[in-house]
């Protein structure tokens, strides 16, 4: 079994595609739109949404805007309290010099002592943390 893809739900499409692609390289692969109805059906959220599809390496990551974002007015019913807590990504270049260009670009930066080396998590434009790996 391996993993196909992430979907996230953010705030705005641009912020995150910049996040996404200028900062973390990733390819768009394709565009799509979904009706209010498929989205009822699909993620009980009662609006029409554009999505983005991003490849990398392996896998893909998917970014879906809500119209009119994703408050508890237009969600059916309320979010479960458990959920995506992180996931994690292999970096193509050394981890302090990718951990220090996050830094430079005011991406939050958050890292935990594991013996004698650090794990390193940044954080996207809606607060989605990202495991980075070497």
């Amino acid at each position: 079994m391996k993993l196909d893809h992430v979907a996230l739900i953010v705030s705005n499409l641009e912020t995150s595609l910049s996040f996404y692609v200028e900062f973390l390289g990733l390819k768009i692969k394709r565009e799509f739109a979904l009706t209010e109805t498929e989205s009822r059906a699909l993620f009980n959220i009662s609006a029409p949404a554009r999505a983005i599809q991003l490849i990398m390496e392996e896998g893909m990551i998917e970014l879906f805007d809500f119209e009119g974002g994703t408050s508890h007015a237009n969600r059916l019913s309320s979010p479960p309290a458990n959920g995506l807590f992180h996931f994690a990504l292999h970096v193509n270049q050394p981890i302090d010099e990718f951990v220090g260009r996050a830094r430079q670009k005011g991406i939050p930066v958050f890292s935990l002592a594991r013996g004698e080396h650090y794990v390193y998590f940044i954080q996207d434009p809606d607060g989605v943390l990202i495991e980075t790996m070497q």
